[in-house]
């Protein structure tokens, strides 16, 4: 643990002379070595609300109530080594070995008292009712009773989220009783789900951790809407079913990031800085582009035509982005989240049908990234997933080159596209100021000039109004 958090905690034991234990989270990364633990789990037989709070102030850092009712408490302190939290509880129970007994897994239900700890800085003295090291070191999920997760159903997604976040596996037992209530995650609220979810796909291998919540039935029952896609694979070149591939997608998409510098040297770390953005809370732009990779197919089943042989899924692309939005709006995702994945499926067929003979013509180019505009990169992201996923069962020849067209458009995003954007040559002023009335023209007007500004047949704000004369 580093030396400026275990000052802090030097600190914590100067404002009260109750028992302070260790617990949870704190232990197990302990256990794994991790040098830099930035979530302190801390447990106190009562009163912790007022020992957190003079903690706080004893290091000038920020006091919130997480919970007010149960006096779950949290203290943050900003400093130049880094950030870092401090979660304050109670015993819920008569005892600490009452406490630990009812939380969820074997590897976060082992405590350590501060004192002892902060003496030599050993882990000898750990308190474990559960066998929780011995699974830290079989890297091992493992219920520490089944009846915890009746009393808090949210505990059956948690189990794919600790393997996911840890690399763990989820132990056989666990896994058996996991299915057998998996029903009963239906009982927790959105916003508790959404925080799970998106806290394995901000991970790496989402294709691994769905395949895990499907194994587990917990796909089926947070997403019925792709149950449709089970048993799904019409066409010659369907080895794998619509919800295999679904889930391969978001597997690939972790390859074409990596492949990212040599497909696009100029612009991949632009790339990847823009989809750490975050949209809302425990949200990234990078987390909600895998739920898209996930989603992006889901209205093949209803779309689906075959005429003499030719398959074909029409409008499957937009009535995808009609579904993908309710699933948003069932899980409590922001309007920008929902924005996002709906318009990056939505326009995950555009890619493929920008090349032609010749090349791509700058004029669908233009018109791709205005009609996209911020979510052109996942945009581009989501179909060299979806060609790789296909390129499996369908042979390369049959698809054109996904990634030149990739590092083109790309090209063509970052240095002409978003400087047209950014530095408009004409303003809906300009157009007011020549008798124009606001209304849809406008915008076919100030489109128009960005895109013969983006292909430089206009240079400047003179030759800009120069054009707009002669629309007059």
């Amino acid at each position: 643990m580093n030396p400026f958090i275990l000052s802090y905690l030097s600190d914590l034991l100067s404002v009260t002379f109750q028992p302070i234990y260790l617990v949870g989270g704190s232990i197990r990364d302990l256990l794994l070595g991790k040098q830099y633990i930035k979530d302190i789990d801390l447990l106190i037989p009562t009163g912790s609300e007022f020992v957190a709070r003079a903690f706080a102030d004893k290091i000038l850092g920020s006091f919130v109530f997480l919970d007010e009712e149960r006096k779950i408490t949290r203290v943050v302190k900003h400093a130049d080594e880094g950030t870092v939290q401090f979660d304050f509880t109670n015993f819920e129970g008569p005892d600490l070995y009452a406490d630990l007994g009812r939380r969820d897994f074997t590897i976060n239900a082992m405590a350590l008292d501060l004192r002892e700890f902060l003496k030599n800085y050993s882990l000898d003295a750990i308190i474990d009712l559960f066998r929780g090291q011995e699974d830290v070191k079989k890297r091992l999920v493992r219920v520490v009773k089944p009846e915890v997760l009746d009393e808090d159903p949210l505990r059956l997604l948690r189990a794919v989220r600790f393997a996911a976040t840890l690399g763990f596996a989820v132990e056989q037992g666990t896994a058996r009783q996991i299915r057998v209530r998996t029903k009963r995650i239906a009982e927790s609220s959105p916003e508790r789900v959404r925080a799970e979810l998106f806290l394995i796909l901000v991970e790496r291998n989402a294709e691994k951790h769905f395949n895990l919540m499907d194994s587990l039935g917990l796909l089926a029952a947070l997403l019925p809407e792709l149950e449709p896609l089970r048993g799904f694979a019409p066409g010659r070149y369907q080895v794998h079913d619509v919800l295999t591939h679904s889930i391969k997608t978001t597997g690939y998409l972790d390859s074409v990031l990596e492949d990212l510098p040599k497909i696009s040297p100029k612009h991949a770390d632009a790339v990847a800085a823009h989809l750490e953005e975050p949209l809302e809370h425990l949200v990234t732009r990078k987390a909600a582009l895998r739920f898209a990779c996930l989603l992006h197919d889901m209205a093949k089943p209803e779309t689906f035509t075959d005429k003499d042989g030719h398959i074909r899924f029409h409008g499957h692309d937009n009535l995808g982005a009609e579904k993908a939005a309710s699933v948003c709006g069932r899980f409590r995702l922001s309007r920008d989240t929902n924005a996002l994945i709906a318009n990056v499926i939505k326009q995950h067929m555009r890619l493929f049908t920008l090349a032609t003979a010749t090349g791509l013509s700058r004029n669908a180019m233009y018109r791709y990234c205005r009609d996209v505009r911020d979510v052109l990169p996942e945009s581009l992201l989501l179909a060299q997933a979806d060609a790789r996923a296909t390129y499996e069962i369908m042979p390369r020849e049959k698809f054109s080159d996904t990634e030149k067209s990739m590092a083109v458009v790309l090209d063509y995003y970052y240095t002409k596209f978003l400087k047209a954007e950014g530095k408009p040559l004409v303003t809906g002023q300009d157009l007011i100021d020549r008798g124009l009335v606001p209304g849809p023209r406008f915008r076919e007007i100030l489109d128009e000039i960005k895109e013969r500004q983006t292909e430089g047949t206009i240079k400047d704000r003179c030759e800009a109004l120069v054009y707009l004369r002669g629309l007059e």
